[in-house]
């Protein structure tokens, strides 16, 4: 609760972001001063720089298989993911994604994808507590773990209001996508806060420069792992 009521403070306070979705009456100092506590290019800073467990994804693409599942990854453990309908993200040459129950073989939800290289969930929401396996071409695949019910409904209860506090500041829609990428971001929510800067339907400069550069995740070394399975 402390972290939400710093960021209503912050933006309540002063109406400035980074991203210029804001109003301008801020004075420059204080300008200076919300740039680097509220930046994507901050995010996409820690979002490189994490240490194992926390790091948003695990091990190198590997030449016999160049598909690379950035998000969720896969540490040692499954990874909690906040969004019942969560963003999927890869580098490579994907087919089809699908989405089941760990060690079921009956898909719940897939989908063609040679077109893109990221998509959401569209099935039924996923249910709290459950682990799914998220699975490219059939063969290799990302077990993921939905949040249990009541942490899941605390940090819901949050977001809302940091929303509703943001939306009556005159706050843009890129603005509250990085606040709350920034909530997430700060409780090692990787997936979820990924999931904020991709929701924006007219990223800025910086945004769309944080999302050109995910895919370099891929070509950063981790020496504890790959970042998926095979079957």
């Amino acid at each position: 609760m402390y972290k939400l009521l710093l960021y209503t403070l912050v933006f309540s306070t002063i109406a400035f972001s980074p991203v210029q979705v804001l109003s301008n009456q801020a004075t420059p100092a204080q300008k200076s001063s919300i740039q680097q506590i509220f930046s994507w290019a901050n995010i996409s800073r820690i979002l490189f720089s994490k240490k194992p467990p926390v790091e948003p994804r695990k091990g190198g693409s590997r030449p016999i298989d160049p598909i690379c599942m950035v998000s969720p990854d896969a540490p040692a453990k499954p990874r909690i993911v906040w969004s019942d309908r969560p963003l999927f993200l890869w580098k490579g040459r994907v087919q089809t994604i699908a989405v089941r129950l760990r060690d079921s073989k009956q898909d719940l939800w897939n989908q063609s994808v040679t077109e893109t290289q990221n998509i959401t969930y569209q099935g039924e929401p996923l249910q709290p507590g459950q682990t799914y396996e998220w699975v490219v071409n059939s063969s290799r695949f990302v077990p993921f773990k939905i949040m249990d019910t009541k942490e899941r409904d605390r940090i819901t209860a949050e977001l809302q209001t940091l929303e509703n506090q943001l939306q009556a500041q005159g706050v843009g829609i890129e603005a509250i996508a990085l606040a709350k990428a920034k909530y997430f971001a700060d409780s090692n929510l990787w997936s979820d806060a990924l999931q904020q800067a991709y929701s924006v339907p007219n990223p800025s400069d910086g945004l769309k420069e944080m999302i050109k550069n995910i895919g370099n995740l891929c070509d950063v070394p981790k020496s504890d792992g790959h970042n998926s399975a095979t079957r």
